[in-house]
């Protein structure tokens, strides 16, 4: 009977070593599929930011082109939705809306692009009429306060670019940058307004050859 027991005790010994391997072997298997549910998404979310910045390279690269002369550093989508983005555009031809950056300043620059001047006509005048957050209307040709910020606006044969920043906006190199980038697009009408000043409409001088 006691060598029984002392068997018994023996057996028992193992069996709770065996199932304490076990339990220990399931946890670290159980903290490790939880590393690798973790793992896999950062690796993705890395990927995703690589591959926005790989699609976006192309546009920053289009504003710092040596013949514009820009210095941004940085580029980012903007998602929030414009005015001008429910009229017609050509086809491929999507609203494009940035961020630039040029180490602590930034810059928002809008681009629509339309089918025909007609189109453009008419989601200017659309526009003048409901500009801005608060939908101000903005009487053609008059100098007014259109923004708490600095604003440029380029209004083309059939596309207008708008530009809005809290520092200083150079309106010669915008100038330049739609003259190079689209050279067929000429430019009719600008209106630029610095931070705390009235609004200025002026039309172009064609630059001398």
């Amino acid at each position: 009977m006691y060598t029984s027991l002392r068997t018994l005790k023996f057996t028992w010994s193992i069996a709770i070593g065996v199932m304490a391997l076990c339990a220990c072997s399931s946890k670290s298997e159980e903290k490790n599929k939880r590393f690798e549910d973790i793992q896999p998404k950062r690796t993705q979310k890395h990927q995703k930011q690589s591959t926005i910045q790989d699609t976006l390279a192309p546009y920053l690269l289009k504003y710092t082109n040596d013949s514009v002369g820009f210095s941004f550093d940085a580029i980012e989508g903007n998602i929030t939705a414009h005015f001008l983005d429910r009229f017609p555009h050509p086809n491929g031809q999507y609203p494009k809306r940035f961020v630039l950056r040029e180490g602590q300043k930034s810059m928002y620059v809008g681009e629509w692009k339309f089918k025909d001047s007609n189109t453009r006509i008419n989601a200017l005048f659309n526009w003048m009429d409901h500009y801005g957050p608060n939908n101000q209307e903005l009487e053609w040709f008059k100098r007014q306060k259109i923004s708490k910020e600095n604003v440029l606006i380029l209004i083309n044969s059939t596309s207008i670019v708008e530009i809005n920043s809290r520092s200083k906006i150079n309106r010669k190199q915008w100038e330049r940058y739609q003259r190079y980038s689209y050279p067929t697009d000429s430019i009719r009408i600008i209106i630029e307004q610095g931070t705390g000043q009235l609004c200025r409409w002026t039309l172009p001088k064609t630059p001398k050859q």
